[in-house]
């Protein structure tokens, strides 16, 4: 998997491109990010073991502001992702 490198963002590390742009993708056509693309973005960190735990929620944290609505689905995956830092 491809990680980039963000500098502007002092917040986050590096994110997942793949899932970065698969945010932005969804972003453009539904105005929202799906909820599958949490739950594949957790399958390749934690069952798959792909993506860092520490890269996964760089990624999110990235992604949120792609995300309408940051309700309980979006909170949980970035609290499930801390805990296990």
């Amino acid at each position: 998997m491809q990680i980039n490198r963000i500098s502007p963002q002092p917040n986050f590390r590096a994110v997942n491109k793949k899932y970065f742009e698969w945010a932005k993708k969804d972003y453009s056509l539904v105005k929202n990010v799906s909820t599958e693309w949490l739950q594949r973005l957790s399958y390749d960190v934690f069952l798959f073991k792909e993506i860092s735990v520490r890269d996964g929620l760089d990624t999110v944290i990235a992604a949120k502001k792609y995300i309408n609505k940051t309700n309980e689905w979006i909170e949980d995956g970035i609290n499930r992702l801390r805990s296990n830092l």
